[in-house]
């Protein structure tokens, strides 16, 4: 029972170190001028980047603190399925928060060639 408060507490400390790092990366993708005006190939290029970022943050988060704290407490019992089910939630919450990433896949989406012909 003790492994598992402190599997809940792991992942509470990793939703909040992302609650606190994910808006700077969102404000820092944030586009002051229409997307309408911009080029799909820098918005796909924006994406790119963004993911990247983010993908580099889970790496650093999965690396750092979780590992460390899952050493540090001897979780060793199920360590491999507990890793992946913390990456998982870090992996949708982080996204989940990236509210211009979202706006931009949306914005991409709607106007995808194959796509907007189905639509309409």
């Amino acid at each position: 029972m003790n492994k598992v408060l402190l599997t809940f507490f792991l992942m509470i400390i990793c939703i909040l170190v992302m609650m606190f790092i994910s808006p700077i990366i969102d404000h820092f993708f944030y586009i002051d001028e229409k997307i309408e005006k911009m080029s799909k190939l820098k918005i796909f290029g924006l994406i790119v980047l963004h993911i990247l970022i983010l993908g580099c943050l889970i790496l650093s988060i999965h690396h750092f603190i979780i590992n460390n704290y899952l050493d540090y407490f001897n979780i060793v019992k199920h360590g491999r399925y507990i890793k992946l089910l913390i990456d998982l939630v870090i992996t949708l919450t982080l996204v989940g928060l990236q509210r211009n990433l979202l706006y931009k896949i949306q914005y991409l989406s709607r106007n995808h060639p194959i796509r907007s012909k189905l639509v309409e």
